[in-house]
């Protein structure tokens, strides 16, 4: 005779409950609370990204639900992921862009649902990863051949440029005093006797 399982009551409702349902429950939350604690709103893009697994006309169980997100839990936390034997970057903002171009597929029929595995995803998360990586080599080889590029400076550039901008311009040596010009249209004779009576009148004064 088989034995009935154990009944447990739920501390909240008071319903019955197995001991397996319980642990299944305490599993769901656990699962939830991780993918929920790295992004609400990617959290709810994973969630649709679940639907792509649906076959027609049904619902998926809670134990494949699970199931599928304990399989992303690693690299989402990580933030990368394992694919074609090498690991690839796989920042949260590409798991978006890749869930949301999923999704963009199949509203537009260009997907084979339902999905069986996680393979597209990562192929997509792999390739954006692939691109970045590209760029960046690009980059370095640029800056191999052309060296890094130099910060613009706005001065000077020696210390004795900007001693020589900060120091005052010397100022003009002053011209020498002109001597005052003889009055005009007087000869060199004449002004000798005019000269010579002013000095007798020198001598001639007490």
């Amino acid at each position: 005779m088989t034995k009935a399982p154990e009944k447990l009551a739920c501390p909240v409702c008071s319903a019955e409950l197995t001991f397996e349902q319980l642990l299944g429950r305490m599993e769901s939350d656990r699962t939830f609370d991780r993918l929920t604690s790295i992004s609400v709103p990617l959290g709810n893009l994973v969630m649709q990204y679940l639907t792509l697994f649906t076959p027609p006309s049904q619902r998926l169980t809670n134990t494949k639900k699970l199931r599928l997100i304990g399989q992303l839990l690693p690299g989402l936390e990580a933030k990368s992921i394992t694919h074609k034997g090498r690991e690839w970057a796989a920042p949260l903002a590409h798991w978006a862009q890749a869930i949301e171009q999923m999704l963009t597929a199949r509203s537009m029929d260009r997907l084979t649902l339902p999905m069986t595995n996680h393979s597209y995803l990562y192929t997509i998360l792999a390739g954006m990863a692939d691109k970045l990586e590209g760029q960046a080599e690009q980059q370095h080889e640029q800056e191999l051949r052309t060296g890094p590029r130099r910060a613009a400076t706005h001065g000077p550039a020696a210390v004795g440029d900007v001693l020589q901008q900060a120091a005052p311009s010397a100022a003009p040596a002053p011209r020498p005093a002109a001597a005052a010009p003889a009055p005009a249209g007087l000869s060199p004779t004449v002004r000798a006797m005019r000269a010579q009576i002013d000095a007798r009148k020198k001598g001639e004064q007490p």
